[in-house]
């Protein structure tokens, strides 16, 4: 990409990172709160390091999300230190530690679906010695087989071994991805807030302490309106994803 053609890119994802702000801020108020409220991880899967950098630098905007282990490694040394990374995709447990040690500014993995990926990212961050990590279990809300996450009957179970049995872990909250397309239904998110009040009550938690991460570029507004507090947003700010073409 030539370097106009960057800095063009670059002005428009900050321009529709502002966009989404407004509209964030909007269904937050039609939900009873205010922005600071709800987090929105903007996701730059398959995206240049030099876009980022631009939304980062125009909007002040610190939340940023990747789908995979490779593609953070790679981005996350070449951007400022303050970003809070979230990992959002499915994760390996044999790639745990080399993401935890390779992004030291990790926030949050919001992809944990079983107990084994638990153990792992809960020995990694022991092992680095570096401060708890915030996790989020992962639902399979929607029930459908290419979809990552536990059942909604084990999400009890999982959220318990991670706040009683990962000491180097912190539960933090539910995520869940949606039908079809990047797109949910209110069944989906009402499943999830089924969840979430199960596990609070089993845990002896408040529900306010425990994060529900739901909607995505299609659905955030109405994510938001059904009490999420993260969302996760990527075409919308950054345009559509490229995927390098294969060879036929």
């Amino acid at each position: 990409m030539s370097a106009p053609a960057a800095m063009e890119a670059g002005m428009a994802a900050a321009a529709a990172m502002r966009e989404v702000m407004a509209r964030v801020k909007q269904a937050a108020e039609r939900s009873g709160r205010s922005l600071s409220q709800v987090r929105v991880v903007a996701v730059s899967k398959t995206k240049p390091v030099s876009l980022i950098k631009a939304v980062y630098d125009s909007t002040g905007h610190r939340f940023f999300g990747e789908n995979y282990v490779q593609e953070m490694l790679e981005k996350a040394p070449q951007l400022p230190e303050d970003i809070e990374w979230h990992f959002i995709g499915n994760l390996q447990s044999n790639k745990a530690k080399a993401l935890l040690s390779g992004v030291p500014n990790l926030y949050m993995v919001e992809s944990v679906d079983d107990e084994k990926i638990a153990n792992h990212l809960d020995r990694a961050a022991g092992n680095l010695g570096r401060k708890p990590l915030k996790v989020l279990v992962q639902v399979n809300t929607s029930g459908e087989e290419s979809k990552f996450g536990v059942e909604p009957s084990g999400c009890v179970e999982l959220a318990k071994h991670v706040k009683l049995g990962c000491p180097n872990l912190i539960f933090s909250g539910l995520m869940t991805i949606g039908m079809l397309d990047y797109s949910s239904t209110p069944e989906n998110f009402k499943m999830l807030l089924d969840c979430r009040e199960k596990v609070c009550a089993e845990l002896g938690m408040a529900e306010e302490e425990c994060e529900l991460s739901m909607g995505m570029s299609a659905d955030f507004e109405q994510a938001i309106e059904m009490g999420s507090t993260n969302v996760r947003i990527g075409s919308t700010i950054f345009g559509a994803r490229e995927y390098p073409k294969k060879n036929k």
